[in-house]
C-alpha cells in the first residue's frame, strides 16, 4: 500500500520591508528641537517618522528599512551629499527595526569620514547593518547578513548600482551590482546553510514606474542563483509586484513631492515552515503608505499606510494633500496588485 504524506504548515513568519528612508535638508530643519543646537545629534526629534507604521512593526517578527544616507556627523546636510542626524537611526532602531540596508548611492556621500561614522555609530546603536564593510575581511565574514527567526536561517544579499561616482575609500567595500561577486554571496549563504535568500538591489532608473531592462535581467539572474525573493529600492516611486519580485518599494519618508514620490511601499514578506522542517516563501503583500510632510496630517513628516486612512479626510490639516494621497493611491495600485500572468 502506498503511503500518503501530507506536508502540512505549522508556523508562518513575517519580514517587513521598508523603501527609502531619506534625510532632506527640510526633514532636518523640521526635526531640530526649537532652540536646541543644530550641531548635536540629540537636538532632533524623529518621533513621528514611525508612530503610524507601529502597528505593522510589532506585528513582523523582523523589519527591514533601506537608510539612504550616511551618519556622517555634524553640520547635518540634506541632498546631495546626504549627512544625517543619528537620533534618526536610533528612533529607527526603538520603533523596532531590526536590520538597517546601507548599500546604496548615498552612503559614499561624505567619503571615508561619513564611513568610519557611520559604522562607528550604526555599532553603538546596535542594529545590525548590511551592504557596507569595514574591509575584505569583514565582508566575507558578514556577507550576506543571516538572521535566524523561528529556528529558519534567513539571508539579506543587498547591494547597489553605484555611488554617484565617489570612489569606495579602501579598505571599505560598499556591495556593487557585480555579477561574480553577487554570485559569491549566494554562495556563502548556502555554506551557511541559510533556508531563506532574499536579494535587496539598489537599482534602476528614478522616477519611472516601470522597471528598465536591466532591472528585468538582473531580477531573472538573481532568481537563477537561488533568490526566494527580490525586494528593490532607488527609484523614489513604486514599480511593479511581480511575485516573487518588488521592483521598487518607493520612498518611506522623505521631502519628495515630485509626481508619485509620495506614495511608497511596506512589503510583507511571509515564510511558511512544514511539519518536515521545510521553509519557503508563501506570499508577498504590498502595504501602501503615503509621506506626508508637514501640514499635511500633522505639524511634522509622517508615514501614513493609505488604507487605513482613505476614510479619515477629516483628520487631515490640508484637504489638499488628502486628495493627493488618494488620487495618488488610486492611479498607482495596479502595480502593486500582484499579476503572476505576467
Amino acid at each position: 500500500m502506498t503511503g500518503t504524506f501530507l506536508l502540512t504548515v505549522v508556523d508562518t513568519l513575517s519580514i517587513l520591508f521598508m523603501g527609502d528612508v531619506m534625510q532632506h535638508r527640510q526633514q532636518i530643519h523640521s526635526a531640530l528641537i526649537p532652540g536646541a543646537d543644530s550641531m548635536q545629534s540629540s537636538s532632533y526629534d524623529y518621533s513621528s517618522y514611525f508612530a503610524h507604521v507601529q502597528h505593522f512593526i510589532d506585528e513582523a517578527d523582523f523589519t527591514v528599512a533601506n537608510m539612504e544616507f550616511c551618519l556622517g556627523g555634524p553640520p547635518y546636510t540634506g541632498y546631495p551629499s546626504f549627512s544625517a542626524p543619528e537620533a534618526l537611526a536610533e528612533e529607527a532602531a526603538e520603533a523596532g527595526i531590526d536590520l538597517f540596508l546601507c548599500a546604496n548611492n548615498h552612503i559614499c556621500d561624505k567619503g571615508r569620514r561619513g564611513l568610519v561614522s557611520s559604522l562607528e555609530k550604526y555599532g553603538k546603536i546596535g542594529v545590525p547593518v548590511t551592504g557596507v564593510y569595514r574591509d575584505s575581511l569583514d565582508e566575507q565574514k558578514h556577507n550576506p547578513y543571516i538572521a535566524e527567526l523561528g529556528g529558519v536561517r534567513v539571508a539579506f544579499i543587498n547591494f547597489t548600482y553605484g555611488t554617484n561616482g565617489i570612489r569606495v575609500p579602501e579598505p571599505f567595500i560598499v556591495n556593487m551590482m557585480d555579477k561574480e561577486k553577487v554570485r559569491e554571496a549566494f554562495v556563502r549563504a548556502r555554506e551557511k546553510e541559510a533556508d531563506i535568500i532574499i536579494a535587496l538591489p539598489h537599482w534602476g532608473q528614478e522616477y519611472t514606474t516601470v522597471p528598465d531592462s536591466r532591472q528585468r535581467e538582473w531580477a531573472e539572474f538573481l532568481l537563477e542563483c537561488g533568490a526566494d525573493a527580490v525586494i528593490g529600492s532607488h527609484p523614489h516611486v513604486v514599480q511593479p509586484v511581480v511575485f516573487p519580485v518588488a521592483y521598487s518599494m518607493g520612498n518611506f519618508i522623505s521631502n519628495m513631492s515630485l509626481r508619485n514620490t509620495e506614495l511608497g511601499l511596506m512589503m510583507i514578506l511571509r515564510i511558511a515552515v512544514t511539519s518536515y522542517g521545510d521553509s519557503y516563501v508563501a506570499g508577498l503583500e504590498a502595504v501602501p503608505v503615503w509621506c506626508s510632510r508637514p501640514g499635511g496630517y500633522g505639524n511634522g513628516y509622517t508615514v501614513l499606510p493609505v488604507r487605513e486612512f482613505l476614510d479619515r479626510k477629516e483628520e487631515f490639516r490640508s484637504g489638499y494633500n488628502y486628495t493627493k494621497m488618494k488620487d495618488t493611491y488610486n492611479r498607482l495600485k495596479t502595480l502593486f496588485e500582484d499579476d503572476r500572468e505576467e
